[in-house]
């Protein structure tokens, strides 16, 4: 039989499909070779407002902030007097608001979050500005 020979219940791709999908196998990469460029190990997850972004991108901010306080949350091991863990925080900070910054200052805080509590979670998710008057960068990590 001829592999390539095309069975009548094989399923067919729309070019909407094809191009969704090969758009975000593109970011994918791109993701992949800009960690590698900037030896993390947190993975860059996070939506990007196109598909033009690189690691000058501002990503926080206007471009005026500088040495932004940045917090990774982190679920211990201790426990409150009802029985439920404790979250913390793990602070470093990104010298601005681009992705190259803000990935290394997710980076820094992910391996501080390895050390103290044995985090795990390494898949930066979102970024978002906030606290007193904007000026600082919440993060969400996923595994």
């Amino acid at each position: 039989m001829n592999s390539t020979k095309i069975l009548k219940n094989e399923k067919k791709y729309s070019k909407k499909e094809y191009e969704k999908h090969g758009n975000i196998m593109f970011n994918i990469g791109k993701s992949e070779a800009f960690k590698s460029i900037l030896k993390t190990e947190v993975e860059w997850s996070v939506k990007m407002p196109d598909d033009h972004w690189d690691l000058n991108t501002i990503i926080i901010g206007d471009g005026s902030l500088k040495d932004i306080p940045f917090y990774k949350e982190v679920l211990t091991d201790d426990q409150d007097h009802e029985g439920s863990f404790i979250r913390t925080n793990v602070k470093s900070i990104a010298k601005d608001g681009t992705v190259k910054e803000v990935w290394l200052a997710a980076d820094r805080a992910y391996k501080e979050a390895v050390k103290l509590y044995d985090d795990w979670h390494y898949f930066l998710e979102i970024v978002e500005l906030r606290g007193r008057r904007n000026k600082c960068i919440c993060s969400f990590y996923g595994s």
